[in-house]
């Protein structure tokens, strides 16, 4: 019972954050004018960016099966798809659940330990973490060569007030705090489970096929740029923005898309995003609009390639 009272208090939190977050982003605009704005953008860009969209998938599926293939688990194709697809799809309502949903509809098909497959879904988030760390250096060092300072002003904008920062470090550290307690309390029960986990992970350590493995993660990362940037192109002020430009908007809706917030860090992502559009010199009712369009997209989109997959999952369970 407080394990679920706890759940929903966090959940409630989030919810809220996010909320708090769009509300700061439009409450000053004419959401009226903001939609006017969309209906008169030019949408023929829905067609390459849902090409690149599952094009990504693609990458991250073959990216995923050589992790499996370290630790000697081979995984049909069709079912690392599934199983990715409706993880992202339960990210969307609740957040980091889908990494355990993946790795939970792994063992229903393959039959495939969740200790393994959660091992492979670490150290992929963990090199994504890390190449989003390095091309956010490659940027802050483009910016001083190009003496800009875009990401500079975005990163000492008072985005969020200090206080609430406070709180935010602070409920933070104390949910980390109560999840390490409940690790220690359960560390018996769990003892092979955690020593199947390690065993995989020395495994991971040691990929073999890390030249193809960098391959797919730059390929990845290509994707995201594009997906960012061709929406440049839906209206007329924001076309001439630069590749370089669409390179630190990709940045910076990175990091607030790693916020742990429902709906794809849903609220963080707007007024992240259409901040960063500001600063960049575009206006605000353009910026809000480009940052609705963005992240509305991927919002169907995982939605619907989530359902189909999990469709998928229940025709194949019942076979």
């Amino acid at each position: 019972m407080k394990n679920k009272l706890f759940t929903f208090f966090q959940y409630l939190l989030l919810l809220s954050i996010g909320a708090w977050l769009l509300y700061l982003s439009l409450h000053k605009l004419d959401f009226r004018e903001v939609m006017e704005t969309i209906c008169r953008g030019n949408f023929l860009k829905v067609i390459p960016v849902l090409f690149i969209s599952i094009i990504v998938y693609f990458f991250r599926v073959l990216r995923w099966e050589l992790l499996f293939r370290q630790i000697n688990q081979d995984i049909p194709k069709s079912n690392l798809s599934i199983a990715l697809c409706i993880g992202y799809l339960v990210n969307f309502a609740i957040p980091r659940l889908g990494e355990v949903t993946r790795c939970a509809i792994l063992k229903k098909l393959n039959t495939t330990p969740i200790n393994q497959s959660l091992t492979t879904v670490i150290f992929e988030r963990t090199i994504d973490v890390i190449t989003l760390l390095l091309i956010s250096v490659l940027a802050i060092i483009l910016e001083y060569a190009n003496h800009s300072s875009i990401l500079k002003s975005f990163i000492s904008y008072d985005l969020i007030p200090t206080n609430q920062v406070i709180s935010l470090a602070i409920a933070f550290v104390t949910l980390i705090v109560i999840v390490v307690y409940l690790i220690y309390k359960t560390e018996n029960k769990f003892k092979n489970w955690l020593q199947g986990f390690w065993i995989s992970i020395k495994m991971l350590a040691k990929i073999k096929s890390i030249f193809l493995f960098s391959i797919y993660t730059i390929c990845i990362w290509i994707c995201y740029f594009l997906m960012t940037y061709l929406w440049f192109f839906t209206f007329a002020e924001s076309s001439n923005l630069s590749y370089y430009m669409a390179f630190q908007i990709m940045i910076v809706g990175s990091f607030v898309r790693s916020i742990p917030l429902q709906a794809g860090s849903a609220g963080a992502y707007h007024y992240g995003v259409s901040q960063a559009f500001i600063l960049l010199g575009i206006s605000s009712i353009t910026a809000n609009a480009l940052a609705i369009i963005i992240h509305g997209f991927q919002t169907i989109f995982t939605f619907i390639i989530g359902s189909l997959a999990y469709m998928a999952f229940v025709y194949k369970s019942k076979t």
